[in-house]
């Protein structure tokens, strides 16, 4: 049940974020803070892919590990950008929290595969 919820909450997540950072301008303006702005539509969209294949993963165990996979690396990427550019600790939190909640999800997604 727990592995369920997290799966929910992470790719809804994931979407709408993916989404506000395509289209508003505090997201854009981050993007362009943290030094990724030419990438953003890049980022965002790989966000909104990985989301949507944590949701659509209920009917396919592979594709809830490659997208848990690949959120986990980007949320990785995004705790060790904010350590980079010195952000405070709670703004660095969120990103340390998706980054446990997808390895999570990976992990226990890999273990059902095998």
């Amino acid at each position: 049940m727990m592995l369920l919820s997290l799966r929910w909450f992470s790719g809804i997540s994931h979407v709408i974020y993916g989404v506000l950072a395509l289209v508003m301008p505090f997201y854009i303006e981050e993007f362009v803070r943290y030094g990724f702005g030419d990438y953003r539509v890049l980022i965002s969209l790989s966000q909104v892919i990985g989301g949507l294949g944590l949701l659509a993963g209920f009917y396919s165990r592979k594709l809830t590990l490659v997208s848990a996979g690949l959120l986990s690396i980007m949320m990785l990427s995004a705790v060790l950008t904010r350590v980079v550019i010195q952000d405070e600790f709670i703004k660095t939190a969120p990103a340390i929290a998706y980054f446990l909640i997808n390895s999570f999800i990976f992990i226990k997604s890999l273990k059902q595969i095998k």
